[in-house]
């Protein structure tokens, strides 16, 4: 079985939206911060045991800089911004 086209194949509008995807995104920064107190990471995890002080929560913070480490514990998840942003600033 042989077919032949006739007239002039054209793509239609939906073949360029289907093959679009979104450009590249740095996974992180260019370069390391080497001011202390520059960038922070912050982490915040959960125990399955409460502590003595009764706190569940532990809130990690790491300086980029100077790779010091600060922890903090908390008995709630919405106690991290009374206990971090006072400690960033």
């Amino acid at each position: 079985m042989k077919l032949k086209i006739k007239g002039k194949m054209e793509n239609c509008e939906n073949c360029p939206i289907g093959k679009m995807r979104q450009k590249n995104v740095p996974k992180g920064p260019k370069g390391k911060s080497t001011k202390p107190g520059h960038r922070m990471y912050v982490d915040l995890t959960s125990s399955k045991y409460t502590s003595a002080g009764g706190s569940k929560y532990w809130c990690i913070a790491v300086d980029e800089a100077t790779h010091m480490k600060f922890s903090m514990f908390l008995k709630q998840k919405s106690e991290m911004k009374e206990k971090l942003v006072p400690f960033l600033k």
